[in-house]
């Protein structure tokens, strides 16, 4: 459990949408419930290289189809809905 903001953090929603390059746009794809990292990252570019990392492991175990993806890392209240963004970027995947 880390601490944030003066409370504490179990969990990192990582939000994730696929780039659809005949339509030229997002679509909704997926959302990863992670553990939060502790210590937690204290700047954007932390952030981004540990989603990165997570994103890797998770579309290698779950055979995700190779492409450009958005994200974002974010913390959430107990009904889903966005508190904070930590950091957004885009990833790409190759199997």
């Amino acid at each position: 459990m880390s601490r944030v903001g003066g409370g504490t953090m179990d969990v990192v929603w990582l939000e994730v949408q696929m780039w659809t390059p005949l339509r030229g746009q997002l679509r909704p794809f997926t959302e990863v419930i992670c553990d939060a990292p502790d210590p937690l990252p204290t700047d954007t570019t932390t952030w981004q290289d540990w989603a990165a990392a997570y994103l890797d492991v998770v579309a290698a175990h779950d055979d995700w189809q190779a492409g450009r993806y958005h994200y974002s890392a974010e913390r959430r209240d107990e009904g889903g809905h966005t508190l904070q963004v930590f950091a957004r970027g885009y990833w790409e995947w190759a199997r």
